[in-house]
């Protein structure tokens, strides 16, 4: 089995969007995940659906703190 191949996400740039990866590179970003398919498609159109990874990109970090 391959591994998953995720790059570091910023999120100032990607934050509450969703982000499309193949072989380890961001290749489609859009505010929905039908979106984001449809511009990854376009891009690798060869492509099995199944190698590309989407990813929900939070709007900020949130650190919890558990006393």
């Amino acid at each position: 089995m391959k591994k998953l191949q995720i790059p570091t996400i910023d999120i100032k740039k990607y934050g509450g969007q969703q982000v499309a990866v193949v072989d380890g590179k961001i290749i489609a970003t859009g505010l929905t995940l039908k979106a984001v398919i449809e511009k990854a498609r376009k891009q690798i159109p060869k492509r099995p659906l199944h190698e590309i990874k989407v990813i929900s990109v939070p709007k900020s970090l949130a650190v919890i703190y558990h006393v």
